[in-house]
């Protein structure tokens, strides 16, 4: 799947990430991400969106359609156009997310869990 790419092509700063189908199943990215991503996409609620932010970095993910990408991120991000690119990307697989959605956080615990699961730097 070619969604994790273009959002690196957006921004630099992705570490790395993980796509989820509906039952939590991977269909791109890190496998490591897999347990703690699914973590947090059951944690979200009525929320579509998530963002978390450490001294280490940062933590954004969406929902749509039966979708989720959850993305781990360099400190320099910005989680509104993250986010914002996260919708566009759900949209190009068919997925259109809610213009207005919610957006939850991510904890502390779970987002440095995500990051030091990360196998990348920005950039990489």
């Amino acid at each position: 799947m070619l969604a994790l790419d273009y959002l690196r092509e957006l921004s630099a700063d992705i570490r790395d990430g993980v796509v989820l189908d509906a039952s939590g199943g991977r269909l791109a990215g890190e496998p490591a991400l897999v347990p703690a991503a699914r973590e947090l996409v059951a944690g979200l609620g009525s929320a579509t969106e998530a963002e978390g932010r450490t001294r280490a970095g940062v933590i954004l993910a969406a929902r749509a359609g039966g979708l989720a990408i959850v993305l781990v991120c360099g400190t320099q991000t910005m989680p509104a156009l993250g986010r914002h690119d996260l919708r566009l990307v759900l949209a190009d697989l068919g997925a259109p997310a809610e213009p207005d959605a919610a957006c939850a956080t991510v904890s502390t615990r779970l987002a440095e869990r995500l990051i030091a699961e990360t196998r990348r730097e920005p950039g990489d």
